[in-house]
C-alpha cells in the first residue's frame, strides 16, 4: 500500500483478503474487525466505490464462508490489539499492494 491509501482502504484490503484465503482452503471464518465503516460499505447497495464493489463480489463468491463481526477499537479487546499490532508491522515489511488512491486524496491535488 502507498502512503496515500486510506485505513479505510486497508481494512477492505484485508477483509479481502481473508475471503480470499477461505475460499482457497474452502473454510468457513470469522473476520472480525473495529472498522464499522467498512463493514457498512460492504452491506450497503449503495456503494460506488469499485474497490469496495470488488471487495463485495468477492464476499458474494466465497457463499457462506466468511462471517464479518465488528468490534469496537481501543476496548481492552485482546485480540483487536494484537490484531493492530500485526497490521502495524504488515504495513512496513508486507506484501506489495496496489490499490488505487481514494478520490479524496486525488481531489487535494
Amino acid at each position: 500500500m502507498n502512503s496515500f491509501n486510506s485505513v479505510f482502504q486497508a481494512e477492505l484490503a484485508a477483509i479481502n483478503f481473508a475471503a480470499g484465503w477461505a475460499l482457497e482452503r474452502n473454510v468457513k471464518i470469522k473476520v472480525f474487525s473495529d472498522s464499522k465503516s467498512s463493514i457498512e460499505a460492504i452491506r450497503s447497495p449503495k456503494v460506488k466505490s469499485n474497490f469496495v464493489l470488488s471487495v463485495k463480489d468477492n464476499l458474494y463468491n466465497t457463499k457462506h464462508l466468511v462471517s464479518l463481526v465488528w468490534g469496537k477499537a481501543h476496548a481492552g479487546n485482546p485480540g483487536n490489539e494484537l490484531g493492530d499490532h500485526f497490521a502495524k508491522i504488515a504495513s512496513s515489511c508486507g506484501a506489495d499492494m496496489s490499490i488505487h488512491a481514494p478520490y479524496s486524496y486525488v481531489k487535494s491535488l
